[in-house]
């Protein structure tokens, strides 16, 4: 059981519309958004294909500029930041997991997840032990000097979210990271990504189709049309077979 202690909001959105132009129209895809966000959470954004969610999530990040209203991340208003600034602000707060990974097909997997952190300045002897490091909480140590497309697709997504995981962000986000698995490796990344949010402490925002994760959520927004249409505070969730995943993951921390 887990229970979540509300304050102050880590992500506060508010008004938030986005627009696109399309031909000689405009085209409104989210309209008057407003969440919050609390630290801790998981919190997981439902709706049918084309309603915004993944627009809302790259918002969030700073990827997409909203036509009105604001993004407030950590107490500060991203967009209010210069470009060069919100991308740094973006490696530092955000560690972000895809359906489909990108890999840079010259590197192996350990480089692939250290290049975050050589990106944002650390050496490379540094940044591989660390990757390293991350890749034994997730049992795929062994994995190290593979080539990320010599994975299984299930196995692919774990690296993936090392890479998310390898800074140590407070803030995990996911836009459909279980979309391309099968039944039991989309429910092994879940409870991966369930035990980091208990664990770890992390706050997790999600974008899925599949309504049968809400359980592992503490926090469900549906989405419809570009609005939210609800939002469902779970404060106390039952949490089924992330046990396993303890020995892995209990030094998270520690790096």
């Amino acid at each position: 059981m887990t229970e979540i202690h509300q304050k102050k909001p880590i992500i506060e959105i508010k008004k938030l519309n986005k627009e696109f132009t399309v031909g000689k129209n405009q085209v409104h895809i989210l309209k008057d958004i407003d969440l919050e966000i609390f630290n801790g959470e998981f919190v997981i954004l439902f709706g049918p294909s084309g309603c915004g969610k993944s627009t809302l999530l790259n918002s969030i990040i700073g990827l997409e500029s909203p036509t009105s209203g604001n993004i407030i991340v950590r107490g500060e208003d991203i967009f209010k930041l210069e470009e060069d600034a919100r991308a740094k602000f973006r490696r530092s707060k955000f560690g972000m997991v895809y359906q489909q990974p990108n890999w840079i097909k010259s590197l192996n997997v350990a480089e692939n997840i250290a290049y975050p952190l050589m990106i944002s300045g650390s050496k490379k002897k540094n940044a591989i032990k660390r990757s390293n490091h991350v890749l034994e909480l997730f049992g795929l140590a062994e994995y190290t000097r593979y080539i990320p497309t010599e994975l299984s697709g299930g196995q692919q997504q774990k690296v993936a979210m090392c890479r998310a995981f390898v800074a140590n962000p407070w803030i995990l986000i996911a836009d459909e990271p279980t979309g391309n698995l099968d039944s039991v490796s989309s429910e092994d990344v879940m409870n991966i990504f369930k035990f980091i949010n208990e664990e770890s402490k992390r706050t997790i925002l999600m974008v899925s189709h599949n309504l049968e994760y809400e359980k592992y959520a503490t926090k469900v927004v549906y989405m419809r049309d570009g609005h939210i249409e609800k939002v469902v505070d779970r404060k106390k969730v039952v949490v089924s077979d992330t046990e396993s995943h303890k020995d892995l993951l209990e030094m998270a921390l520690e790096v």
